[in-house]
């Protein structure tokens, strides 16, 4: 249409100052491609529902495969390699869960996703320790989902992981998907071959087992963009959090136009000033809204607003409702020693050995 609605919603497309169907006429350079947050605003607001991200989506897939961008630059974020970011700070800090099941068979499975399992092992405990007294020795799956490879332009890589999940879940008598990470729930939805196993959400899950909050002050949801459409954990956690007794606001954008935190497509790493920004503009709208404190049932969102907010508490939604608080200051800033301290030679070096 040219009607230009979603360049008023989406930085890269404010930045060209163009019309989808303009860029798709000419096509997408590779930093636009990688500049793209991926987040499925622009199709949010779209009048015709159309999505003009996926093209910024493929752009950088034929970037990868035509060897425009180096993508061995950024292995570290490759989940399917020995050695990344999050495998360094779990085994940094002794970070595992040896101790729980994760081969005996089950008709059970709890997929807290990478994030959440690796910034927050004892909330990650605290889940599967409740989920066991609903379900019989869940099992615990430490995989990712792929998501990062298909962000990233390398979508056989990404399916390959599912795989590597499918037959594991086969293999354990898995039935069930109990899943924490809003993008690995639309992951696994979406795929036709996680169709025979039921795919639940851990609010769903945990629903009777929630507490009544001990928190004072007024809180307001961030909303993550893989729940934009459904909206499924949107409504879940609102509920949850209403029964609770919280006091609740909401801010300007919301559910379908909810503001990306500024980590979708990997966006912290391609364009770190406009991460930044995505970060700023939801926390100003908290405030506006007249809230003290900002829920995110994302990991990702909670750890990119408690990075830049000194005014706005931050938590994740299950610490409220597993009345189990954290200080997730303190999370980024041992994520930042890591690399800053005496070992952190060592560490870079481990971090980008072996490349492909």
């Amino acid at each position: 249409m040219g009607c230009r609605t979603c360049l008023e919603s989406c930085r890269v497309l404010t930045e060209i100052n163009e019309d989808p169907a303009s860029i798709a006429l000419r096509g997408i350079n590779v930093s636009e491609a990688f500049s793209c947050a991926l987040c499925g605003k622009c199709e949010a607001v779209c009048p015709l529902g159309l999505s003009p991200y996926h093209m910024f989506e493929q752009r950088r897939i034929e970037a990868v495969k035509n060897k425009e961008m180096d993508v061995n630059e950024y292995r570290y974020l490759f989940p399917d390699r020995d050695v990344t970011v999050m495998s360094i700070f779990r085994d940094y800090y002794g970070i595992n869960y040896n101790d729980l099941n994760s081969s005996v068979p089950s008709d059970t499975a709890f997929f807290p996703g990478c994030t959440i399992m690796t910034y927050s092992p004892g909330l990650t405990r605290k889940v599967h320790e409740i989920l066991g007294q609903k379900y019989k020795d869940p099992i615990l799956f430490t995989e990712c989902c792929g998501l990062p490879m298909y962000q990233i332009g390398l979508p056989e890589r990404g399916d390959k992981i599912k795989e590597g999940i499918l037959a594991k879940a086969s293999s354990l008598g898995v039935k069930r998907f109990i899943v924490a990470c809003p993008n690995c729930y639309y992951q696994f939805k979406k795929e036709k071959t996680f169709k025979g196993f039921e795919i639940i959400t851990v609010y769903e899950a945990l629903k009777d087992y929630f507490v009544p909050t001990q928190l004072k002050g007024v809180y307001t949801v961030h909303d993550s963009c893989p729940d934009r459409f459904e909206g499924i954990y949107a409504a879940q956690v609102r509920e949850a959090l209403d029964k609770a007794g919280c006091v609740r606001v909401e801010m300007k954008h919301r559910g379908k136009e909810s503001i990306c935190c500024g980590s979708s497509g990997q966006l912290g790493h391609f364009r770190p000033e406009w991460s930044k920004g995505h970060e700023l503009q939801a926390l100003e709208e908290a405030e506006e809204a007249g809230a003290n404190m900002i829920l995110a049932y994302c990991h990702a969102c909670v750890l990119n607003f408690a990075n830049v907010s000194p005014k706005i508490k931050i938590l994740h939604a299950l610490n409220v409702l597993l009345g189990f608080i954290e200080d997730y200051g303190e999370v980024k800033q041992k994520a930042s020693d890591m690399f800053t301290g005496p070992d952190a030679l060592d560490l870079w070096g481990k971090l980008f050995e072996d490349p492909e």
